[in-house]
């Protein structure tokens, strides 16, 4: 906690996070984790210090930077609160994981640049969510659609998608 202290104060006073990083020989990274725990409610930061929070879910609780949202969560969880998972799952309800199936298919990528929101955790690189999973939708069915023009052009009859199945339907038309 003294160096989230520290490097928060540094901030203040005028520091850039590079300089932060070079002055104590540390990564960028370090200090951006450093900096989104000086960021947390005052009220978790306290349940920290007090070993009402651990490391791990005071880390879970900097994927947003809203105070009253980070606090409710943390009414809403039994004490001590130890399970980043939880505080996760919590903070996240509504948004859907990068490692989702329709994710996957249509990639980040192509969502981020229809627009779509990510957030990522800076302590957890596995902990990737989709803002909108509306438009994640909406782009697996336009790839889908895609590919059933593909299909309809090598000679398939139909071809009837959905993305509700794990599976591939279809009649063959010769020509």
């Amino acid at each position: 906690m003294d160096e989230v202290d520290a490097f928060a104060a540094l901030v203040a006073e005028g520091a850039t996070p590079d300089d932060v990083a070079r002055r104590f020989g540390v990564a960028r990274r370090h200090v951006d984790q450093r900096l989104a725990l000086a960021g947390l409610s005052p009220k978790i930061k306290a349940a920290w210090k007090r070993g009402d929070v651990s490391l791990e879910a005071a880390r879970a609780f900097c994927l947003v930077e809203s105070h009253a949202q980070q606090e409710a969560v943390f009414r809403s969880l039994g004490r001590p609160v130890t399970h980043a998972g939880s505080v996760r799952a919590r903070l996240m309800e509504g948004r859907m994981r990068a490692s989702d199936r329709l994710a996957k298919f249509v990639g980040l990528e192509a969502y981020e640049l229809a627009g779509g929101g990510v957030v990522r955790d800076l302590f957890d690189a596995e902990a990737v969510y989709v803002e909108d999973p509306a438009l994640m939708a909406q782009l697996a069915e336009q790839k889908l659609e895609g590919e059933r023009d593909s299909w309809l052009a090598l000679g398939w009859g139909w071809v009837e998608n959905s993305l509700g199945q794990s599976r591939a339907d279809g009649g063959y038309a010769a020509m």
